[in-house]
């Protein structure tokens, strides 16, 4: 009854909050925000939801059928009772466009017990629980036999069995004592699977808690005719346990950044094929990177990972030496999906005299890119200290497919990204400071397009003093000639108060076009491809030690960031929003969003449509 009451309420807020907003956009149509909704009332209804993502598909419930007859969005996210050990994972599935929704539990282990002996010959005895989840989908697919529409969701636990006998515990799980919350179990990998559109889920338990997981990524790809494809995960494993971190950023710490030298990245794979046919994820895998924890001082973390047409390319930072104040750099790799390289050193990208961290990356197919050289945009941050959390810039290196210098180039080898001294400073664009500090990027790439958006404050420094007298802004900057020239940084957010600042900026934009596997369209014009809108969101939250979340703001182009609609507010009220997730339909009309909602010590995920009329 409480969440019926509260939800009526926040309906009640929204309405009168975005109203004025409807008539006030540049654009003679508009983009009309929908009544919020209550994902996260599963039974049970655990009232502390974390970290949700949602993915779309459109899929043939039979390969009969002429065109897709389903359109469904998945949800994933842990929750678990206010101050009770543990949290599971859910499953939200919703074929109406997110009127209704059923739920599937993918764990039950919340707060089960573990008894381990710890580095320190001591016997602990520690609940477990269920990390941040991960979800990919491919766009489309198509059932056959029950098999053909896949989603694949990781995420780490620190419940893990022997592998070779589920009924046991592992033998080979540690515990880590690096933790300022105190000790806990190792994290194992853990996967979920369906292959009809998300009704039914298997899972698969991945590693053994011999070494401490974080920063999964799940990615895949499927060809056009829906024949072929595969999918893969990358993660970081620790064999000393996570550690804490430095407490010089923003975050709750223990986000996988500072790791023990011989942290490795690690990866796994499977085809379409074998992935509909319950085939498991190897075990043990092979790890990528090559930091051995005796002979080797580095540690790899914070992994992305995409497959591009086949073609996996994987990004991560790594320390220069046995500690982070050595400084990190950025690492590179591409390689067949389904051949990766292991025990590779990979290719330095950054600068080695500089401190390059929190590496991600854009990437395009042939098909995507036109008649751009374009591949793949990394975007990393840069600054010529170690000291962890220093004020830095964003950069931007690309990779160019040019078959006349080599008729072998893809765009995406090592050997096709351009070296460290080409590299952009993008976030110089408003004028190269000492104190000025840019972080959070994100971006979009639409063939020769680029969009890439931060944080930033001219003074860093003052923006955490008592009181602040800076403050974060969210800036979007633009290239229209496959990066070559950029436009002057636009501020998205425009606070000038500064007690709020800027947090989790998104830039979404259109997937490609929807095409039936025969590589005709399917009738739908929503299913069309507009590559010059994109969405662009932000949180806001109080400039203090201890932040507040506030509301969460949206806006929208339809000429790829040369003028923008005038922003409004997607969440906000007495509540406090936080962490949401974007998707558009192709052509850029239709818009679902998602948002963590705290009320209390209840946290939420609302669910909100929104069409442009």
């Amino acid at each position: 009854m409480l969440k019926k009451q509260k939800l009526a309420a926040v309906a009640a807020l929204f309405a009168a909050t975005t109203s004025g907003y409807h008539g006030a956009l540049v654009a003679a149509e508009a983009l009309v925000l929908a009544t919020p909704t209550l994902v996260s009332n599963q039974v049970p209804d655990w009232s502390n939801a974390f970290k949700a993502k949602m993915v779309g598909q459109a899929y043939k419930s039979s390969t009969a059928l002429a065109t897709y007859d389903v359109r469904a969005t998945l949800m994933v996210y842990a929750d678990n009772y206010s101050g009770a050990p543990g949290q599971n994972i859910w499953i939200a599935r919703s074929i109406d466009n997110g009127a209704t929704w059923s739920h599937t539990a993918l764990t039950n282990n919340a707060g089960t017990s573990v008894t381990l002996t710890g580095p320190d010959s001591l016997v602990y005895t520690l609940p477990t629980t269920n990390g941040k989840p991960n979800i990919f989908a491919p766009a489309t697919g198509a059932i056959a036999s029950g098999k053909g529409a896949n989603t694949l969701v990781t995420w780490g636990s620190s419940y893990c069995r022997d592998l070779a006998d589920p009924t046991q515990p592992s033998s080979v799980q540690k515990v880590n004592l690096n933790l300022t919350t105190g000790p806990e179990p190792y994290k194992c990998l853990w996967s979920a699977r369906t292959t009809d559109g998300g009704a039914t889920w298997i899972t698969q338990q991945i590693t053994d808690g011999a070494m401490d997981i974080d920063e999964d990524v799940p990615a895949g790809f499927t060809t056009t005719n829906l024949l072929t494809g595969g999918f893969g995960i990358v993660w970081q494993a620790d064999p000393a346990g996570l550690k804490q971190g430095q407490a010089e950023g923003p975050g709750e710490g223990a986000s996988g950044a500072s790791v023990s030298k011989g942290t490795n990245v690690w990866y796994s794979f499977l085809t379409k094929a074998d992935f509909e046919n319950g085939t498991k994820f190897p075990t043990p895998s092979v790890p990528l990177s090559d930091n051995d924890p005796i002979t080797n001082t580095r540690g790899a973390s914070r992994p992305n990972l995409a497959i591009v047409g086949g073609t996996a390319i994987v990004a991560y930072e790594e320390t220069k030496g046995d500690s982070e104040l050595f400084g990190k750099q950025i690492i590179y790799h591409s390689f067949a999906y389904n051949a990766p390289d292991t025990n590779s050193a990979g290719t330095v990208m950054s600068d080695p005299l500089l401190n390059s961290r929190r590496v991600r990356f854009l990437s395009q197919g042939d098909a995507s890119a036109g008649t751009s050289p374009l591949r793949v945009v990394l975007l990393y941050r840069q600054t010529n200290v170690n000291t962890p959390g220093a004020e830095s810039n964003v950069i931007m290196q690309r990779g160019l497919k040019n078959t006349v210098i080599d008729p072998a180039s893809t765009g995406l080898r090592p050997s096709d990204i351009e070296p460290f001294s080409a590299a952009k400073n993008l976030s110089n664009l408003l004028g190269a400071k000492d104190t000025d500090n840019a972080l959070a990027q994100r971006g979009v790439l639409r063939g020769g397009n680029i969009a890439v958006g931060f944080d930033y404050t001219p003074n860093m420094l003052a923006s955490v003093a008592v009181p602040p007298t800076s403050t974060y802004n969210f800036y979007v900057t633009v290239s229209k000639d496959s990066g070559v020239t950029w436009a002057a940084p636009s501020n998205i957010s425009g606070i000038r108060s500064n007690t709020i600042r800027v947090v989790e900026p998104r830039i979404v934009g259109t997937p490609g076009t929807i095409l039936n596997p025969n590589n005709t369209a399917t009738g739908d014009s929503a299913d069309v491809q507009a590559p010059d809108v994109f969405f662009a969101s932000y949180g806001t939250e109080t400039n203090s030690a201890v932040s507040e979340s506030l509301d969460i703001w949206l806006t929208r182009t339809t000429n790829f960031g040369s003028t923008f609609e005038v922003k409004q507010l997607l969440a906000g009220g007495v509540t406090r929003q936080s962490e949401t997730q974007l998707r558009s339909s192709p052509n850029g009309k239709n818009l679902q969003s998602l948002w963590m909602q705290q009320e209390g010590v209840v946290t939420d995920v609302y669910f909100r449509n929104g069409t442009v009329k």
